[in-house]
């Protein structure tokens, strides 16, 4: 039985709840950090309730082993060091938690997007891609969709391992800017890379044609990229993120 651990804000819905998106920030930020941009999506999608959790406080390497809010450590942001992959295992743990609860509460597995910034985009790729399959080897989740916002592909090596037999169904929206001092966009680019080419999955750049857009929130990875953003959101890519629930987690009682 997976119990809820982790603290978490929540965005309610103004009309009949009938999808979740959980929120996962980054290094140093909290929840609270998500709260700008669902106040931006949710009146365009008044049935979802926003799940924004808070990661643990510990300390970070990268930033001198200071105390901070991260769902595992970082040693650099040059990604060649050995992974934390115990404290991502975990992560994974507390966010299946999350999942599970609104699973009980009769939200079906379809109907939740898990979506994460930064270091939350990376933990929701392992979440959201494998998640029980990872620590219970069972089937995984079958979610409506993951959402990565400058995040990159964690566990690289072994990545391909941990998926759930759903993964390669799962629609991915891949949002990054081409001037990301920390996450570099063409790490990026190499991460949905590395998913297409070991894992299997399909990938639309999807800023490049009319083709692309009209595959956008279907099976496989939409890699957007937005031109001299940094480590950081866009009006562009919330307009992107927004028509991606849409699509993938449609409100199905409208008018």
């Amino acid at each position: 039985m997976s119990i809820v651990t982790l603290p978490f804000l929540v965005v309610p819905p103004t009309k009949e709840h009938t999808a979740t998106v959980i929120c996962v920030h980054g290094i140093g930020d909290d929840g609270r950090g998500w709260n700008p941009l669902t106040n931006e999506l949710a009146p365009a999608l008044p049935h979802v309730k926003w799940v924004l959790p808070h990661a643990p406080q510990r300390p970070v390497t990268v930033y001198n082993k200071e105390w901070l809010r991260a769902w595992f450590d970082m040693p650099s942001f040059s990604f060649t060091e050995t992974e934390d992959a115990s404290g991502m295992l975990d992560a994974v743990h507390k966010l299946d938690a999350l999942v599970k609860a609104e699973v009980d509460a009769g939200i079906p597995q379809e109907r939740i997007v898990l979506s994460g910034f930064s270091q939350g985009g990376a933990i929701v790729l392992l979440s959201g891609l494998g998640g029980r399959a990872v620590h219970e080897g069972g089937e995984g989740w079958k979610l409506a969709g993951v959402v990565v916002m400058s995040g990159w592909l964690p566990l690289r090596d072994r990545f391909k391992s941990l998926i759930s037999p759903h993964a390669l169904t799962m629609p991915v929206f891949w949002g990054h800017g081409t001037d990301d001092p920390h996450v570099r966009y063409s790490f990026g680019r190499k991460s949905a890379e590395i998913l297409k080419d070991q894992v299997g999955l399909a990938l639309r750049w999807g800023d490049r044609g009319e083709a692309e857009r009209a595959a956008f929130g279907s099976a496989g990875v939409s890699f957007m990229g937005y031109d001299g953003v940094l480590h950081a959101t866009c009006s562009k890519e919330r307009a992107d993120l927004k028509e991606f629930l849409k699509r993938v987690i449609p409100d199905n009682h409208s008018g």
